[in-house]
């Protein structure tokens, strides 16, 4: 597996390259994930442009930085990476904890963008409640992280798509299971201690005010509830969307809706940068 060395651990990563002249789909994983999300979509996507995914700080194969993996400490390791394969200009799409990641790139690194996708994610900050929620979690994975893994993850599914996708389910348990103790913990302060950002979305960096932003919603989100996404996905800088049926994990419980959705969205960038 290719690794990137990066504050004297490695980065791991897998490049799907093509010789497609489109520019490359960078993929970011959410909380208590990895690179291997992305498995069942790749086919369709590779056989359009190159694709990049990444496993960060703390998950995967990649292992912990320190007590805490703050966004903007994430998108650095994702520059590092982006700039060692010399990508730019590329689309960055992030799942959830990605997506904060990859506002973080666009707040920081936004000349290397081509377009940002928000996949079942928000630009807004935890609120006071869900802080008291991220301190709970860390006490609860302190005492036992597999047991709150075991807990966390079925959560994210409406109970009748947790019987359909049980197998899937219980795959996606498996790999975070593997996960560090301090891999869990860094992340769930770093997602606390985010800062709003939805002024990317209001006032876009130059280079992204024309492809603008995308947004991938699921009506019955859990997570990022759609009754708040609607408060702000009609701002300035959105210029594409897509209303999944689903729930927060989408690419598992929508696959081809969402397959499909950042296809388009790929080749609606592509032909505004052409």
């Amino acid at each position: 597996m290719p690794y990137l060395d990066f504050h004297g651990a490695s980065i791991h990563y897998e490049f799907h390259s093509t010789d497609s002249v489109h520019p490359p789909l960078v993929l970011v994983h959410g909380f208590l994930e990895d690179k291997h999300m992305w498995e069942n979509l790749l086919p369709q996507w590779t056989a359009y442009g190159s694709v990049l995914t990444v496993d960060l700080p703390g998950h995967g194969a990649t292992p912990s930085f320190g007590y805490e993996h703050s966004m903007e400490f994430m998108a650095d390791a994702l520059y590092a990476l982006t700039s060692f394969l010399k990508l730019k200009p590329f689309l960055l799409l992030g799942h959830s904890m990605g997506g904060y990641v990859g506002l973080e790139y666009a707040v920081h690194y936004s000349d290397q963008l081509a377009s940002l996708g928000l996949f079942f994610s928000t630009p807004e900050p935890d609120s006071t409640e869900r802080k008291i929620m991220r301190d709970r979690s860390v006490a609860l994975v302190k005492q036992n992280k597999n047991t709150f893994i075991r807990a966390s993850i079925p959560q994210l599914f409406d109970p009748n798509t947790r019987e359909a996708i049980k197998s899937d389910i219980d795959a996606l348990i498996a790999r975070a299971l593997q996960m560090e103790t301090q891999g869990v913990i860094a992340a769930l302060h770093g997602m606390k201690k985010r800062v709003d950002r939805s002024s990317v979305l209001y006032t876009p960096p130059d280079n992204l005010k024309k492809s603008g932003i995308a947004v991938f919603a699921g009506v019955y989100d859990t997570v990022v509830p759609f009754d708040q996404v609607k408060q702000w996905w009609e701002a300035p800088g959105v210029t594409f969307r897509y209303e999944s049926p689903h729930g927060h994990m989408g690419h598992m419980s929508d696959h081809e809706g969402c397959a499909n959705a950042v296809l388009e969205w790929w080749r609606s960038v592509t032909k505004t940068k052409a």
